[in-house]
C-alpha cells in the first residue's frame, strides 16, 4: 500500500537521524587539534568538519541500507519488483533526507525545503505528470511526516489515476493527523460519488459542510448527490445554497435551472432562467430554454 511506502520512508529518515545522534558521539571528534587555532575560527572549522562528516555519514548509510533492501527484493523476484521501484525512489531521495538532518538546527531552511518541494509537487500535478507529483509528495512527507497538504497530495494523484484505495487509505492518514479536515472529507465525497456510493458521498459532503458551510462547490455536489438519492428538497437547497454564494455563477445556475426542469418546478425554473441571463446573456440556448420552462 502507499501508506506502507510512505511509511518506509519515515523509517529510513529515523534510522539517518539515529545514525547522527551515534555519529556525533564518536571519539574521533575529540581528535581535531584546535589548540592553534583563535576562537572564533576555532568554531567556524569544527562545523565545517562536522558538515561535511555528517553529509558523508549519512549518505554512506543510507546508500548502504537501501542498497541492501534493493538486494533483498531483488531476490524475491516478480513479488518485489513494486517494492524495487520505490527504493529505487527513496534512494533518489535520500540527499533529502541529509537536508533535513542538518536542517535540525535551522528549522527555517527546512520549512523553505518544504515549501519549495509542495511547490515542485503542485505544478507537476497541474501538468498531470503523476509519477513526479507523487515523487515530490512523498519527498515532502520525508522532510515533514505530518505535513497535511503533503497526504492531501498523494491523495490527488491517486485519485488522478482512480487509485481508490490508496487515496482513501492517504486521506484516513489525513484525518488521523487533523480530525478537522474539510478538504478530506471532500475529497472522500469524490471519491464515494465516482464510485456511485451515494450514501457514503452524502455523509461526508455533509461532514464537510458542518466544517465550512461557505464553499459553493461543496453545495453543489451536495446538490447533485441529493437528487440521485431521491432527496429532491434538500437537492433544492444545496443548490440554492451554492446559487446564493456565488450568485453571478452561470455552472451553478444552470444546474439550479436544469434541476428546476427535470423535478417540472416552474417556479423555481422560471427564477433560475431569469438569473441566468442576467449573469450569461451571450447564452445561446437561452431562448430554448424559455421555451421549454414555459411548457412546463
Amino acid at each position: 500500500m502507499l501508506i506502507d511506502w510512505i511509511a518506509l520512508g519515515i523509517f529510513t529518515a529515523s534510522v539517518v537521524a539515529c545514525v547522527v545522534i551515534v555519529w556525533r558521539k564518536l571519539p574521533q571528534l575529540a581528535s581535531i587539534r584546535t589548540e592553534a587555532i583563535p576562537k572564533h575560527q576555532h568554531q567556524l572549522r569544527k562545523q565545517q568538519i562536522l558538515d561535511q562528516r555528517l553529509q558523508k555519514k549519512l549518505g554512506d548509510a543510507e546508500a548502504a541500507v537501501l542498497r541492501a533492501l534493493k538486494n533483498f527484493f531483488q531476490s524475491v523476484g516478480h513479488v518485489g519488483q513494486r517494492v524495487m521501484k520505490r527504493l529505487v525512489t527513496l534512494e533518489q531521495e535520500y540527499g533529502r533526507k541529509v537536508v533535513q538532518q542538518q536542517a535540525i538546527e535551522d528549522p527555517d531552511a527546512l520549512r523553505a525545503k518544504v515549501a519549495t518541494t509542495l511547490a515542485e509537487a503542485q505544478a507537476a500535478m497541474a501538468a498531470e505528470d503523476w509519477i513526479k507529483a507523487e515523487q515530490l509528495f512523498v519527498g515532502v512527507v520525508s522532510l515533514d511526516p505530518k505535513n497535511v497538504d503533503a497526504y492531501l497530495g498523494v491523495a490527488d494523484v491517486a485519485t488522478a489515476k482512480k487509485d481508490y484505495v490508496n487515496a482513501r487509505e492517504a486521506l484516513r492518514f489525513v484525518l488521523k493527523l487533523q480530525q478537522d479536515s474539510e478538504a478530506a472529507y471532500t475529497r472522500l465525497g469524490h471519491i464515494d460519488t465516482q464510485e456511485g456510493k451515494w450514501a457514503d458521498a452524502e455523509a461526508d459532503y455533509l461532514k464537510s459542510v458542518s466544517l465550512n458551510a461557505s464553499t459553493a462547490s461543496t453545495h453543489f455536489e451536495l446538490a447533485t448527490i441529493e437528487e440521485n438519492l431521491g432527496n429532491l428538497d434538500k437537492a433544492e437547497q444545496a443548490f440554492q445554497e451554492a446559487v446564493k454564494l456565488e450568485s453571478a455563477n452561470p455552472k451553478y445556475l444552470d444546474a439550479l435551472l436544469q434541476f428546476g426542469i427535470r423535478q417540472k418546478r416552474k417556479a423555481l425554473a422560471k427564477d433560475a432562467l431569469a438569473k441566468l441571463k442576467k449573469a450569461n446573456p451571450e447564452n445561446q440556448k437561452l431562448e430554448e430554454l424559455a421555451q421549454v420552462v414555459k411548457e412546463l
